[in-house]
């Protein structure tokens, strides 16, 4: 049985157990330990360019998490279908639900919890670290409706200051990165290898 996933966001930090500015094994390792919650995880990136390609992990069928292509940090994290029951999710700031398969996230409530908001060029609102998107993946229509009770269908989470960086850029430094390898330096030697080689064949 899947359990429900019941998530704080954090703006401008995380949601849940993610942290913005961790690497992509160190998720990898995380979500096999966590199949009650994440049973499903798609792995998606450009194979023609996956040196620095971003990569996003699809969670079914809640959580998209993007990561930057050349360091594999996580920038952002997206939450989709809130109001889907299979399985149920919860939001929740600073001890307030905000949202849940019973209670919408509407427009007026987002300005209620986070004070005043900024609306973006597609009508989003965007608070320092986060988005609330009031687009639905399911409707073929572009029309701007700016009704206080639409509901909220994705919420975003980034860093405070990418709002205006380009979407894919590398992450800022954050405590999320402290104590993991920053770079590492490989040096191959070309006669050592051809030795090994040459020793191994003389074994067999």
């Amino acid at each position: 049985m899947i359990s429900t996933l019941d998530a704080e966001i954090r703006p401008s930090h995380g949601l849940g157990m993610f942290e913005l500015g961790m690497s992509l094994w160190t998720v990898l390792d995380m979500l096999p330990k966590l199949q009650h919650f994440f049973p499903q995880v798609d792995v998606k990136y450009d194979p023609d360019i996956a040196p620095t390609t971003p990569v996003v992990l699809h969670i079914r069928p809640h959580i998209d998490l993007l990561f930057s292509g050349k360091q594999q940090r996580l920038r952002t994290i997206c939450v989709r279908k809130l109001r889907d029951p299979n399985p149920p999710v919860i939001l929740r700031y600073r001890d307030e639900t905000l949202s849940s398969a019973d209670k919408p996230l509407r427009r007026l409530d987002v300005s209620k919890v986070f004070g005043p908001t900024y609306p973006t060029a597609n009508q989003n609102l965007r608070y320092p670290g986060i988005v609330f998107s009031f687009d639905d993946e399911t409707s073929s229509s572009a029309a701007v409706n700016q009704d206080r009770m639409q509901e909220v269908k994705k919420v975003l989470v980034v860093q405070k200051d990418a709002d205006d960086t380009d979407a894919l850029a590398e992450v800022q430094p954050c405590p999320a990165m402290d104590g993991d390898i920053s770079v590492a330096i490989v040096k191959v030697c070309r006669h050592y290898l051809l030795w090994m080689f040459a020793y191994t064949e003389t074994m067999y």
